[in-house]
């Protein structure tokens, strides 16, 4: 068994809590954006903010007809989000966390706010974050495992393939990627190649994509650059993690860092990096999502550490995580905090069904989002075909 009976329970209980809430509420904006440009013309869908991964899984299960639309989209999610928190317990277990940590890795990885609004949105993000812990998982092995040399070719090779489909969905696979294949312990020069191959392969679905990022990461700006206003942006972006992961998670995991291995650390450490220096350069807070990998680093430092926290520590470390989730998920199904539109990002998830138009006002829905809702529900996909042809052009 690869983790305890308790750790699979914790697992298996996220599960129905997110079909719940994929069943619940309307496609996002940026859901539907996928999905239209999974149904656009042509072989590969029009993006150039990502790469075409996500899309081309869209494609496959809205064949599933039988499904309510919004299933077919977030099936991806559901299933991602449940072997990420797996591969995240058994890290956490490699790491040395006694079962007690495990269980508490387990339960991050599911239950704390963005794996729950991870569990069911669908975002390039599963498989990008399902291919770094693997990939931590390959960089420190265990110390008594002695595979064969073709078996760690193979594992290697593995690896390298999931690697090139994480890059598919989120460039930011890219950096960590390197840092993997510099800083793994005991591997080959054969082994990191191996690793770097297969997505090296893939670069010409890539470069449209990671030059966008970088333009959007650290050029685009609100107004004009102030000290105060980066430093107000760090501020928002630090408070961000501690709401989405609850402040404990950063500090026991932070704290516990100099505990893992240094692949760990150096990723944890290069993507606080890549997320503080585009809070302070663009002035603006970074998108909450994008320190989710070393979160999860953290998460696992937690973790490994939860046996030396007092049983008042740890149950103050659950509560702050569980008590959240519970609320938002209870408001994204049937919206009840006072909350204005614009400050509700559940908001988005309703109302484009029924064509409400009080969803446009919601936070976050993009320039192109009311017209890839359109062509979701309404049938009408003329503006975001549009939309489309302006990208390729």
């Amino acid at each position: 068994m690869i983790l305890t009976r308790r750790s699979w329970a914790a697992l298996a209980a996220g599960v129905p809590l997110h079909i719940a809430l994929a069943l619940g509420t309307d496609l996002s904006p940026d859901e539907a954006y996928y999905l239209a440009a999974a149904r656009a013309p042509g072989a590969l869908p029009p993006l150039v903010d990502h790469p075409p991964l996500l899309p081309l899984l869209l494609g496959l299960t809205d064949r599933l007809t039988w499904l309510p639309v919004e299933l077919r989209v977030r099936v991806w999610p559901i299933l991602l989000s449940f072997a990420l928190a797996l591969a995240t317990a058994v890290l956490a277990r490699r790491r040395g966390a006694r079962p007690e940590g495990e269980l508490l890795a387990a339960l991050l990885a599911t239950f704390a706010l963005l794996p729950t609004a991870g569990g069911f949105v669908a975002t390039p993000d599963g498989p990008a974050l399902l291919a770094l812990v693997l990939g931590l998982c390959w960089a420190e092995p265990p110390k008594d495992e002695a595979p064969s040399p073709a078996l760690r070719a193979a594992l290697a090779l593995g690896f390298g393939v999931m690697a090139a489909a994480g890059a598919l969905s989120k460039v930011v696979v890219l950096p960590l990627l390197a840092i993997l294949a510099v800083t793994a312990r005991g591997r080959s020069l054969g082994e990191r190649a191996l690793v770097l191959v297969p997505t090296a392969l893939t670069a010409p679905l890539l470069l449209p994509s990671l030059a966008f990022q970088l333009r959007h990461a650290y050029a685009q700006q609100a107004g004009p650059w102030t000290l105060g206003g980066a430093l107000g942006a760090l501020v928002a972006a630090v408070t961000g993690q501690a709401l989405l992961w609850s402040p404990f998670v950063l500090w026991y995991g932070g704290r516990a860092l100099r505990r893992l291995p240094w692949t760990d650390r150096a990723v944890c450490l290069g993507m606080t990096f890549l997320f503080g220096a585009s809070a302070l350069v663009r002035a603006v807070p970074p998108e909450p999502n994008w320190y989710a990998p070393a979160a999860l680093i953290l998460v696992v430092g937690a973790a490994s550490s939860v046996q030396d926290l007092a049983p008042r520590a740890r149950l103050a470390m659950l509560l702050a995580t569980l008590l959240p989730t519970a609320l938002a998920a209870a408001h994204t199904l049937r919206p009840f905090l006072p909350l204005p539109a614009a400050a509700d990002p559940t908001a988005r998830l309703h109302g484009w069904r029924d064509g409400d138009p009080s969803a446009l006002d919601a936070a976050g829905v993009g320039p192109y989002g009311p017209a890839a809702e359109r062509c979701v529900y309404q049938k009408t996909c003329e503006e975001i075909n549009a939309y489309f042809r302006r990208l390729r052009d």
